[in-house]
C-alpha cells in the first residue's frame, strides 16, 4: 500500500537518486541523470508508485547558513517572526527555513536560530516540474547537510566541535557542528584532475574550511577540532594520513560499509552512491527542516488528507472485524454450552428411566400425593405451624396405643365463643341427650383477646373395641390424665365421652340381638388447649 511506503530523492547537480522504502527498508533503487531522457525516466517511475510521498533532498554549492538570535516567542507570534525574519535575510529566495537550536542561557533567553536556503534551485526545477505535472504527493525539499545531525547521534560522538567529511557524488562536502548542531557547511566538487590526488585535495579544503571557521568565528586557531571523516575505500585512509600530517588532526574514520550493515542497506550500494545512507536516515524518520514553500506541497496535504480517511476506513473495519469476531466467539460459546446442557439434559432423563423402571410401585395415587404436596406447602407457609400440638398429643398416645385418632382440628384463636364444626361423632351419639346426660362437663372457653391460642378438637376411638364401655371410659380418661400432666397443655376438656348412648339400651331381649342391630363403636371427642409459648420458656 502507498500508505505505508516513501520514495526518498537526492538532487544534485548532475544526477537523481531514487529510493524506494517500504517497511523501514529499501526496496528499490536507481538513478537518473538531469538532462531530458532522465527527467522522462523519472516521470516513468513515479507512475509507477502513484500516490507515495516523495521526500526530495538538496546538494548544492550554492547554500547558506546564518546563526541569529530572536527574542523568545511561541506559537503564531514564532512563526510571523521567523517568516518576517526570512523575507529579510532572503528575499526573493523559494527554498529557506529555520532551525530552532537552543535558548540562550543568559538574562534574555534569546532563541538561537540556524538560518538556511538554497540559492540557486535551477538544478531542482526540472524534478520538480515532472513531480508537479503527475500531481504526485511532495512532502518537503531538505538540505542533505541538515541530516548530517542525525548520522552524528547515530555515531554517538559527543565532543563538542566535530568537523564531518563526507565524499558524495556531488564532491566534498565538510560540515561543521557544534555540540551536534550544523553551523555551516560547504561543498566542494572534486576535479577531474584531483580524483588521483584526493589527499592533496582534502588537505586544501579542510584548511579552506578552517579558516572560514576561524574568520566567522566558531572556532579559534587553538580550538580542538575533532575531524570525522567518512571512509568508503582505501583511498580514504592516506587521506587520513595526510590531513595528520598538515594540520595535526587526527581523523576518526568511519567505515560506510560497516554502519551501512547496521542500517540492513547493500554495501556496494553504498560505497557507490554514498547519499544512501542520508536518505535512509530521512526515509526512517529524520527528518530536518523544509524549505519547501507551501505553494508545492498542495498535493500532498490532499493525498494526507485522502489517507487519513483510508486509515480511518481501515480502523473502522478492524474494529467491525474485532467486534465479529468477539461476538462470533461469544455466540460459539453459548451454542456450545447450549448444546452440552442438552446433551446432560437427554443423560439425566435416561438416567432417570433407568431408576424410574426399578422404583417400587406406589401404593398411594398420584393425585393423592399431590395433594399431601399441596397441604404441607400450605401448612408450612403458615408462621405458626401445628407442629407443637401434634407432638403433644404423639407423646401421650404412644403410652395408650388403644386409641385411634380419627380427626383433629387445629386452630389458633383469640374467640373465647368459637365452636367446632365437626358434625360427626358429636352429632350421632349426643343427638337426643346434653352432655351431662353423657357423663361429660364442658366448661366454659377463655381465651386471651390480646394473643392468638393454639386450640385443637380431637375425635377418635377405642380399636378393637368389645363393647366393654367402662373400660374404655378409663382408657379415654388416662389419656386426658396424660395430656394434663403435659406442662405445655393448659386445658382438656372431654366434649364427648365413650358411653353407650344407643336406644337399645332400655329394652329387653338378648344381647345378641342388640349387636346383630348395630355394631358397637366407643367414640370420643376431647378438646385440648395448650399455653403460651413464652409460658413455658
Amino acid at each position: 500500500m502507498a500508505i505505508f511506503k516513501k520514495i526518498i530523492l537526492s538532487a544534485t547537480s548532475t544526477q537523481l537518486s531514487a529510493g524506494v522504502w517500504q517497511w523501514g527498508q529499501l526496496r528499490q533503487f536507481q538513478t537518473y541523470q538531469n538532462d531530458e531522457q532522465g527527467r522522462s525516466a523519472f516521470t516513468d517511475f513515479l507512475r509507477q508508485h502513484p500516490n507515495t510521498k516523495l521526500y526530495l533532498l538538496a546538494d548544492s554549492v550554492e547554500e547558506d547558513y546564518r546563526v541569529e538570535s530572536l527574542p523568545h516567542t511561541l506559537g503564531s507570534a514564532r512563526h510571523e517572526l521567523l517568516t518576517r525574519k526570512l523575507g529579510q535575510i532572503y528575499r526573493g529566495v523559494t527554498y529557506r527555513a529555520a532551525h530552532f537550536i537552543a535558548r540562550d542561557k543568559d538574562k534574555r533567553k534569546d532563541d538561537r536560530f540556524l538560518f538556511v536556503s538554497l540559492n540557486n534551485a535551477e538544478f531542482l526545477q526540472g524534478w520538480i516540474a515532472c513531480i508537479q505535472s503527475l500531481e504526485a504527493p511532495l512532502v518537503g525539499v531538505y538540505l542533505q547537510s541538515m541530516v548530517s545531525q542525525a548520522l552524528l547521534k547515530r555515531l554517538k560522538l559527543k565532543q563538542e566541535h566535530v568537523l564531518l567529511s563526507e565524499r558524495l557524488n556531488s564532491g566534498l562536502r565538510q560540515t561543521y557542528l557544534f555540540n551536534g548542531s550544523v553551523r555551516i557547511s560547504r561543498l566542494a566538487p572534486i576535479p577531474d584532475a584531483m580524483v588521483d590526488r584526493l589527499a592533496y585535495f582534502y588537505v586544501v579544503e579542510t584548511e579552506k574550511t578552517r579558516l572560514y571557521l576561524v574568520s566567522q568565528r566558531f572556532v579559534t586557531k587553538d580550538t580542538p577540532l575533532h575531524m570525522v571523516l567518512a571512509a568508503t575505500d582505501e583511498a580514504d585512509i592516506h587521506v587520513a594520513h595526510a590531513i595528520e600530517q598538515e594540520h595535526g588532526l587526527t581523523p576518526e574514520l568511519i567505515d560506510l560499509t560497516k554502519l551501512a550493515a547496521t542500517f540492513g542497506l547493500n554495501a556496494q550500494q553504498v560505497q557507490k552512491n554514498p547519499e544512501l545512507l542520508h536518505m535512509h536516515l530521512l526515509a526512517t524518520g529524520c527528518v530536518p527542516d523544509n524549505l519547501a514553500p507551501v505553494g508545492l506541497l498542495s498535493h500532498f496535504k490532499i493525498n494526507a488528507i485522502r489517507d487519513n480517511v483510508v486509515l480511518a476506513g481501515v480502523a473502522a473495519l478492524l474494529m467491525g472485524m474485532l467486534f465479529s469476531a468477539f461476538n462470533f466467539q461469544q455466540t460459539y460459546a453459548k451454542n456450545a454450552a447450549l448444546q452440552e446442557a442438552q446433551t446432560e439434559t437427554k443423560l439425566q432423563e435416561q438416567k432417570y428411566q433407568q431408576a424410574a423402571q426399578s422404583f417400587i410401585p406406589s401404593p398411594i395415587a398420584s393425585q393423592d400425593l399431590r395433594a399431601a404436596v399441596e397441604l404441607h406447602q400450605s401448612i408450612t407457609s403458615y408462621p405458626q405451624t401445628p407442629a407443637r400440638t401434634m407432638y403433644v398429643l404423639s407423646q401421650a398416645l404412644e403410652k395408650i396405643p388403644q386409641i385411634q385418632i380419627n380427626r383433629l382440628r387445629w386452630v389458633q384463636t383469640n374467640d373465647s365463643a368459637i365452636k367446632d364444626d365437626d358434625k360427626t361423632v358429636y352429632a350421632a351419639n349426643v343427638k337426643d341427650i346434653g352432655a351431662k346426660d353423657a357423663g361429660v362437663t364442658d366448661p366454659n372457653l377463655t381465651l386471651d383477646a390480646n394473643a392468638l391460642s393454639e386450640l385443637a378438637y380431637v375425635n377418635g376411638e377405642i380399636k378393637d373395641f368389645t363393647g366393654d364401655y367402662r373400660a374404655a371410659l378409663m382408657t379415654v380418661n388416662h389419656l386426658v390424665d396424660e395430656l394434663k400432666s403435659n406442662p405445655q397443655v393448659a386445658q382438656v376438656v372431654m366434649m364427648q365421652a365413650p358411653v353407650n348412648v344407643s336406644s337399645y339400651s332400655n329394652l329387653q331381649g338378648s344381647t345378641t340381638d342388640q349387636l346383630s342391630a348395630q355394631s358397637n363403636v366407643a367414640s370420643f371427642k376431647l378438646r385440648v388447649l395448650l399455653k403460651p409459648k413464652a409460658s413455658t420458656s
